[in-house]
C-alpha cells in the first residue's frame, strides 16, 4: 500500500516544527568510511540536502530560480563535529535560527540521532546571485521566506 502525500513529503521535504526545519534521513553504506562511521565531509552533505527540501518545503521552485539565474551559493560554512555516526543510523538534520538580510541567508543546522544526541552543529552563510554575482533576495523567494519565518514563530 502506497503510502499517503503528507507522509511522502514529510520524508521527501521534511516538515516545519515551530521555529526550525527537521530533514530526516538514514546513514547509508555509501555515507561511511571502511569501519562504518560517517565521513565528515558528508555532514556538509546532509545540511545541503536539508536547506534544498526546506525550499521545497516552503514551495520555493528552485527550477524556476536556475532558469531565470538565480540561486544560493554558501559563502562561509563552519562545522563543529560532536559524536560520530553509523551506518544505518537514522538522523535529523534541524535548519534553525534563520537570519534573512538584503542578500543574505544564514541559519544553523543541528545533525541528531533519534535520542537527540547532537552529532554536528553546521553554522551556515547563504547568499543569493545571479550571473555569479550578489543580488538581493529574489521577491518571490523573500515573500516565501518571510512567511515560512512569521508561522514558524508564532507556532512557538
Amino acid at each position: 500500500m502506497r503510502p499517503d502525500e503528507n507522509a511522502i513529503n514529510a520524508v521527501m521535504n521534511g516538515w516545519l516544527d515551530g521555529a526550525d526545519h527537521i530533514y530526516p534521513m538514514t546513514v547509508q553504506f555509501e555515507d561511511t568510511d571502511a569501519i562504518g562511521i560517517v565521513y565528515h565531509s558528508n555532514y556538509i552533505n546532509y545540511a545541503e540536502r536539508a536547506r534544498t527540501a526546506l525550499l521545497r518545503c516552503i514551495d520555493v521552485d528552485m527550477q524556476g530560480l536556475i532558469e531565470r539565474d538565480e540561486g544560493i551559493i554558501i559563502r562561509k560554512i563552519g562545522v563543529e563535529y560532536k559524536s560520530p555516526s553509523y551506518i544505518g543510523e537514522r538522523l535529523m538534520v534541524t535548519s534553525t535560527n534563520f537570519n534573512l538580510g538584503k542578500a543574505t541567508l544564514n541559519m544553523t543546522q543541528i545533525v541528531s540521532d533519534d535520542d537527540g544526541k547532537v552529532r554536528a552543529i553546521l553554522d551556515v552563510q547563504g547568499a543569493f546571485v545571479s550571473s555569479g554575482r550578489p543580488i538581493r533576495i529574489p521577491a518571490d523567494v523573500r515573500e516565501k521566506m518571510e512567511a515560512a519565518m512569521a508561522t514558524t514563530a508564532t507556532a512557538s
